[in-house]
């Protein structure tokens, strides 16, 4: 017969968590009418909700191998399957375990937004994340050394880092009474006159710590010499206020000349004509246009001269642009009625227009001068000693020159980063020759893996590049010029600082076929002075490239710290270019196989005048210079070089050496980077006066570049970048 069941529910309920899973207990009392009252415990499972529990992700570094696993909660844990959408394609994940995977490759520094999702076969869940790279490498000081001050004398002087997570946070210790630091940004500056009494060598040590987390840091300890007041060598310099406006345009000039100068001679348009022998004129512009201003000196025996190009600009009208508060419907006609972009304020000038741009923030890209002669100038309008910054986000480059465009379309005082395109991830230059001053690179790349010119690539073009700084951009990786690609180009390229660039075949620091930071090719002539190449790669030419015909001039240079994994860790010269090297210091490269300075390959050749070769090296052979084949050359004239296994040749091919030494040169502090001469160099006064273009004035301080460093009567040009001075 069938059974019937009477009862009641006693005993309430209960919720218990077990793991991932919620159990609810509950009491039932059931009474059977053919039996006796008895109670049953029944279980019943509810799956908690399926979610993921990471918030966020540490930041990735290009070139260091990244992993981080995401996690969850809820749901079954043992059917858990995962899968990442939207991210670069060198990052995955593993489907098991929600491990993230990858090493971003170099020129990848960004930020990128991709979604993880997981799955346990019953519920989904998914989260969007954001991961940044930074830049390759760790947090590192780049500044090399500090110039030399004098007592009572304005002094200036800046140190800066790279890589890490900005913002820095810097610490200074040990300077000379009269002078003090500050943060501007993310570097330091020292600024101030050194006081009566404090002439001699100080340590200054000097620690710079990033944002990430664990914090980096890096320190160095910087050997900063001030010379007792008129001790110094007759050096010729001025400032001007202002140095641009609106016709009629009256400009102050102030004399910064060293060494005691008494008689100053202005020529203040550059005509030949001297205007003023006061020591401090002014001058009363009339008529639109830029203006070089030249200064000579005399102390009685000796004469300087100091010639600022494009100087002073008159401008027919001023434009105003700011990112924070700015509007584009606005006239542009002042800071209370600026432009909120670039782009905008570039549509509405004209020839000799200036454009001010205030500090903040641009996410433009594309700008175009179009042909016009335009200045276009950053000023630190909302933060004393900031500098506008055009983040162009991975989305395209900067600046496009194509119109035909002069020296007298000017970019001057911008950081320029993330720009990525298919050529000049920052600027590209086609038939057209702007100038480019006061400006930093970093981060700026190429789109595609056989593509150059990771920051500027110049076709058929000769820019001005002047007072730059060019760190962590990249070529290709089958490309080259990580920072500046040249293809019949003949660029002018001066008192900048190439440091950690990165080619690919070719060149890491310029290109001229290869090179870290440059390079050159097809029948490329670019002039390179007064510039420092540091920690630059690639597979040939660490620092510099040049390939099929390309002939550069390369003077005043340091080239330390270079590398390349095959051959030539500073230059590599090949398929009949010709470098002419005048000079230069080479020190502390290294390359995997040939050439730990300078590597000649098919009827490539080099020449070198007054340079120092010292403490290079190569895996294989040659630590100083190698050449391979017998069309290939290298003729060193009054030069250092190290006395042993610092030279090899393969065959027939030439090396000769005239009026050489083979002794150390004395540096003043290598490990810290400062590769001036001590006062007992053997490279002083050793080098060969007819050698120095006619035109070269100055070593890479800024010094005079012929005196006489021994005193023995006969001033004499000094071996290397720097010449000693007395």
């Amino acid at each position: 017969m069938p059974v019937r069941y009477v009862g009641n529910c006693s005993g309430g309920s209960e919720m218990r968590r077990t793991g991932l899973a919620r159990i609810v207990l509950i009491t039932v009392a059931v009474a059977l009418s053919a039996g006796a009252c008895s109670s049953k415990r029944k279980e019943k499972h509810v799956p908690q909700p399926l979610q993921i529990t990471t918030t966020s992700l540490p930041d990735a570094v290009e070139g260091t191998p990244y992993s981080y696993t995401v996690t969850a909660s809820g749901g079954n844990p043992a059917n858990y399957n995962w899968s990442i959408s939207g991210q670069p394609l060198w990052l995955s994940i593993d489907a098991a375990t929600g491990e993230l995977s990858g090493t971003p490759p170099t020129g990848s520094a960004s930020i990128y937004t991709f979604t993880v999702e997981v799955t346990d076969g019953q519920q989904t869940a998914s989260k969007q994340f954001d991961l940044t790279v930074r830049l390759g490498g760790s947090l590192t000081i780049t500044t090399i050394a500090l110039p030399y001050a004098t007592e009572g004398v304005s002094y200036k002087a800046t140190i800066k880092a790279t890589g890490g997570v900005p913002p820095y946070t810097w610490s200074v210790n040990g300077l000379p009474s009269g002078l003090t630091w500050s943060q501007v940004r993310d570097h330091v500056e020292i600024n101030g006159i050194p006081a009566s009494g404090t002439a001699g060598t100080y340590s200054v040590d000097v620690t710079v710590t990033d944002s990430s987390s664990p914090a980096q840091s890096d320190n160095a300890t910087f050997r900063l010499v001030v010379n007792p007041a008129g001790g110094t060598t007759l050096k010729a310099d001025f400032e001007a206020s202002p140095a641009y406006g609106i016709a009629p345009l009256t400009v102050n000039f102030t004399d910064k000349s060293t060494g005691n100068p008494t008689s100053w001679e202005w020529d203040f348009n550059n005509d030949g004509i001297v205007d003023s022998t006061d020591q401090n004129p002014s001058c009363t512009y009339n008529n639109t246009g830029w203006y070089t201003v030249r200064l000579t000196v005399s102390d009685g025996t000796d004469t300087d001269t100091c010639v600022k190009e494009m100087y002073v600009l008159v401008a027919d009208n001023i434009w105003y642009v700011n990112g924070d508060g700015g509007d584009d419907t606005n006239g542009g006609t002042g800071w209370s009625d600026a432009f909120a972009t670039i782009g905008k304020a570039l549509s509405a000038a004209d020839d000799y227009d200036l454009i001010l741009v205030a500090d903040a923030t641009y996410n433009e890209t594309n700008l175009d001068f179009g042909g016009r002669k335009i200045y276009l100038k950053g000023v630190d309008h909302n933060t004393a000693g900031a500098q506008p910054v055009i983040d162009c986000q991975q989305a395209g480059r900067a600046f496009h020159f194509g119109s035909g465009e002069t020296k007298e379309s000017v970019i001057d005082n911008f950081t320029i980063k993330n720009g990525s395109a298919d050529t000049g991830g920052a600027i590209y230059c086609e038939s057209s020759s702007p100038t480019v001053t006061n400006c930093t690179f970093s981060g700026n790349s190429v789109n595609s893996y056989d593509r150059s010119g990771g920051a500027i690539y110049c076709y058929q073009s000769s820019p001005s590049i002047v007072n730059c700084t060019f760190s962590g951009n990249s070529a290709g990786s089958y490309g080259g010029g990580g920072a500046i690609y040249c293809n019949q180009s003949s660029p002018n390229i001066s008192n900048c600082t190439f440091t950690g660039n990165s080619g690919g075949v070719y060149g890491g620091g310029g290109f001229c076929g290869g090179g870290g930071a440059i390079w050159c090719c097809n029948y490329s002539s670019p002039t390179i002075t007064n510039c420092i190449f540091s920690g630059n790669s690639a597979t040939f030419g660490g620092a510099i490239c040049c390939y099929n015909f390309s002939d550069p001039v390369i003077i005043n240079c340091t080239f330390c710290g270079n590398s390349s994994t095959y051959s030539g860790a500073a230059l590599n010269s090949e398929s009949s270019s010709n470098m002419k090297i005048t000079n230069c210091t080479f020190s502390n490269n290294s390359a995997n196989l040939y050439g730990g300075a300078i590597f000649c390959y098919d009827s490539g050749s080099v020449t070198l005048n007054n340079c120092i070769l010292w403490g290079n090296s190569a895996g294989s052979a040659g630590d100083g210079i190698y050449t391979w084949d017998s069309g290939s050359s290298c003729t060193l004239n009054y030069c250092c070089v190290d006395s042993t296994g610092n030279i090899s040749r393969t065959g027939s091919s030439n090396i000769l050496e005239y009026s050489c030494i083979y002794v150390n040169p004395q540096f003043l502090d290598p490990a810290n980077g400062d590769y001036r001469l001590r006062s007992t160099s053997p490279c002083i006064d050793a080098g060969n006066n007819s050698l120095v273009a006619g035109n070269v004035d100055k070593d890479l301080d800024g010094n005079p570049r012929i005196v006489d460093g021994d005193n023995d009567g006969t001033a004499t040009v000094d071996i290397g970048a720097y010449e000693y001075q007395p």
